[in-house]
């Protein structure tokens, strides 16, 4: 198939509208203008120009702003739509920071509670294949305070790690996009942070299914499997934050990689703090 009849190709000979000294390659469907291969955004199917003017036209709101379907439906699907990360970007250009709150309360902080239970319990300790053996004679009282404590820990954890990914993150979007796209930091960390603890509870939930042995001072398969889910869903989550910089708020491609990079070492240095904290305790 020839480029000129290529979805959006541009005409033979026809020059980008915003660089009169490059060929253009596509032919914007919103506003009609030639784009080079730097003024394209592929997945919106936009120009530089109309994706910087209107983000959110690129791309349907969330489910859960929607009212199609109930709120389980709704819930589920936009927990789903994290794996899509580049495609939904621009809908955090949406405004209204309230749903996307709400729905952080319901699924980041009940996920990073229940990530506390396996690891940060003292009066239980969870082997393999489903086995849980009570460390000591504690009473049913004292088993359920010390759940509660460790699901207490590790929101609070997560809060702070939270916090060391939001700061730096939103105030360099709010430096470098436009004031009208401010939101748009925090709608995304409120909507897709919950992969970070998911990817926790998933290995550790996973670990004790499964048929291992199980040493309490060095499980090596356990971190192994840690390692590598937290791994492939934070990058979901960096994926989220960086496309929402290019996409949703007109950072440059570039200078959207630093806005998430330095939250990144921000972030893994409060990881790493809480995790030595926590041994300590």
């Amino acid at each position: 198939m020839q480029q000129h009849d290529a979805p959006h190709s541009a005409p033979p000979g026809a020059a980008c509208a915003e660089h009169p000294e490059r060929p253009a390659t596509f032919t914007c469907p919103r506003c009609g203008n030639y784009a080079c291969l730097f003024c394209w955004h592929a997945i919106a199917e936009r120009c530089d120009t109309c994706l910087k003017r209107d983000p959110a036209a690129a791309a349907p709101a969330l489910a859960w702003e929607t009212q199609q379907g109930n709120v389980v439906s709704r819930f589920l699907r936009t927990l789903t739509s994290a794996f899509q990360p580049v495609q939904t970007a621009p809908a955090f250009a949406r405004p209204g920071l309230r749903p996307a709150l709400l729905f952080f309360l319901w699924s980041a902080l009940p996920m990073a509670a229940l990530a506390g239970v396996m690891p940060r319990t003292k009066t239980l300790m969870f082997g393999s294949s489903f086995n849980i053996v009570v460390q000591g004679h504690p009473s049913l009282g004292a088993i359920a305070l010390d759940v509660a404590l460790a699901m207490l820990l590790q929101v609070l954890a997560f809060g702070i790690e939270f916090a060391a990914l939001a700061l730096p993150y939103t105030s360099l979007l709010r430096a470098y996009a436009a004031p009208s796209r401010s939101d748009a930091g925090l709608r995304v960390l409120f909507y897709r942070s919950w992969l970070a603890p998911f990817a926790m509870l998933a290995v550790y939930l996973l670990a004790w299914m499964l048929p291992i042995e199980a040493n309490p001072q060095e499980p090596p398969r356990i971190y192994q499997f840690l390692l590598v889910g937290q791994l492939m869903l934070n990058i979901l989550l960096l994926s989220s934050m960086r496309a929402t910089a290019r996409l949703a708020c007109g950072v440059g491609a570039l200078l959207s990689f630093v806005v998430v990079a330095i939250p990144l070492i921000v972030w893994t240095f409060a990881q790493t703090f809480m995790e030595r904290l926590f041994a300590l305790l």
